[in-house]
């Protein structure tokens, strides 16, 4: 394995503490030293009080329902984060704008699901106002734009609109993105390579950024399943033969730095 720390960014908690027990013994086994969790908030806030050491809480907030009052209690519960999935509008509305920088000014870690929703029941999905056109990566670009301190992570590198997500990480310096879903499944290393090309210096790279620094490490599966993601990640790598530096990087210093934890995150 690579490096002896990891920060997964992306776990959906349970809300049942017998499983939160399992994910701390499970991440101990991992070497995973933080994992980012989002789901139920109030089972979220129990669960950081249970492993204060391991999870890091992200509130859940609707938009389009919930207003930017949000912020402020999910900061006095502990969350240093939130996460964000189904939007009423293109995540970039400017009816969020008030969210966003609420977020900024509380250094708060912004999380975006990206691409198509699951549609694992239909009859239940006939009830919800799910637009997929709406997850797409471009939306960060624009807030990233315009919320220059607000660091955002977008989930599954855009899939399917991979291009938009990489191109907005080149521009972007506070903009970054996980690999996870069946992006490491049904994609190739050299495809990824491909869209991961730009180094720290030269034409290419605004921000003095190698493409690496942009990916960090995020598992979105069962707990059972970390593992199996984990290697994904590292059979990239070495396919890639990527840097000792930037795995180290991906799997944990670019969010330790964003966490506060030491490393610090070029930006």
């Amino acid at each position: 394995m690579s490096g002896d720390q990891i920060i997964d960014v992306h776990h959906h908690l349970s809300a049942k503490p017998d499983d939160w027990k399992k994910l701390a013994d499970e991440c101990g086994r991992l070497k995973i030293r933080k994992i980012i969790c989002f789901g139920n908030n109030e089972a979220v806030a129990k669960a950081m009080e249970a492993f204060p050491d391991l999870i890091v809480g992200f509130g859940l907030l609707r938009l389009g329902m919930d207003n930017a009052l949000m912020v402020d209690e999910f900061v006095k519960m502990g969350f240093r984060g939130i996460k964000f999935i189904r939007p009423a509008a293109n995540y970039d509305n400017r009816n969020y704008y008030r969210i966003y920088g609420r977020m900024e000014e509380k250094k708060l870690i912004a999380i975006y699901h990206l691409g198509i929703v699951s549609n694992r029941n239909p009859q239940a999905s006939k009830f919800q106002d799910v637009d997929n056109n709406r997850h797409r990566p471009i939306y960060l670009d624009t807030i990233s734009r315009a919320f220059p301190d607000l660091a955002i992570i977008g989930a599954h590198l855009g899939n399917p609109w991979y291009e938009e997500a990489s191109m907005s990480a080149r521009w972007d310096p506070k903009l970054y993105f996980d690999l996870s879903g069946s992006t490491l499944k049904k994609k190739t290393p050299e495809f990824i390579g491909n869209l991961l090309w730009w180094k720290e210096e030269g034409l290419y790279s605004p921000h003095k950024q190698n493409a690496w620094e942009k990916i960090v490490f995020g598992s979105d599966v069962e707990i059972n399943m970390i593992e199996d993601t984990l290697n994904d990640y590292l059979r990239l790598f070495e396919a890639l033969e990527l840097p000792e530096e930037y795995r180290e990087k991906v799997l944990y210093g670019t969010m330790a730095g964003l966490l506060g934890l030491g490393a610090a995150a070029k930006a």
